[in-house]
């Protein structure tokens, strides 16, 4: 082989070994065609009001969403501890959660934000994402197939609801997962810094996490092999929140991998 033709070969190896190292994922993950996939994929952007970038990363999260539909669920979190957030009692966008998740992914006062994590776990060794890059990054998840399926139904009675998750074990071999759920809000109006420096005090947050359901880390589950198990929680809203513009975030994790998310929008 001419040193050409080897530099080339040396190349392209290179480029396959770095694509292998985007995603860890379980041995039974199957990369298939995003059109095939039962997959749906998390996005945890993580914002602030005084960030004036953040508007940008919602923007390419609005454009994701328009072009994957239900494959793809957006959190969006305000880490207390960032100095680009801000708490006050008007406009209090932080909850306890938030600064949990960001400060176990890595992030400190000084993390520059927006930034971004999918499905809860590591990127080429990193768990943040830049905004620029969460598409590429989408794809490459999203390819892979789940072995897990997961639904919900919902009854909301006034501040009151009953939630029932359907976590069906689609593989032939046993597991251990968590199932978490999360409490979002969209269509929530307020201050934020846009790009220009400007604050907008009219701007809409949506896909905010408000609180979480479940534990932080979420209950542990033992599913059989192709078992099916319905998780009962009553939960009652926060009084903060519009209960018309909140979801109910579902994710099943294994091997700290959110390996299947679902949205239901208690305005249903």
């Amino acid at each position: 082989m001419n040193l050409k033709l080897k530099n080339i070969f040396i190349g392209f190896t290179l480029c396959l070994l770095a694509a292998c190292e985007v995603i860890s994922e379980g041995d039974r993950l199957i990369p298939v065609d995003i059109d095939n996939s039962n997959r749906t994929t998390l996005l945890v952007e993580f914002s602030g009001l005084k960030c004036n970038n953040c508007p940008k990363a919602a923007e390419e999260a609005h454009n994701l969403l328009s072009l994957y539909g239900d494959k793809l669920v957006v959190v969006e979190m305000h880490p207390k501890s960032n100095t680009l957030t801000e708490a006050k009692p008007e406009w209090d966008y932080t909850c306890p959660e938030a600064d949990e998740y960001y400060t176990f992914f890595g992030g400190t006062n000084t993390t520059p934000l927006p930034i971004g994590v999918m499905n809860m776990t590591k990127t080429n060794d990193d768990y943040f994402v830049k905004y620029q890059l969460w598409g590429a990054t989408y794809t490459t998840y999203a390819k892979i197939m789940s072995p897990i399926a997961l639904s919900h139904t919902i009854e909301k009675n006034a501040n009151e609801i009953h939630l029932e998750a359907t976590i069906s074990n689609l593989s032939a071999e046993p597991m251990d997962i968590q199932y978490i759920a999360w409490l979002t809000e969209d269509a929530i109006i307020g201050p934020q810094m846009m790009p220009d420096g400007v604050i907008n005090m009219e701007y809409a947050h949506n896909h905010m996490l408000r609180a979480s359901i479940t534990d932080t880390w979420g209950t542990a589950l033992q599913l059989g092999a192709e078992e099916v198990k319905t998780l009962p929680i009553s939960y009652t809203l926060p009084s903060h929140v519009n209960p018309d513009n909140c979801n109910i975030v579902g994710i099943v994790m294994k091997d700290n991998v959110a390996i299947q998310v679902h949205e239901y929008k208690l305005s249903k």
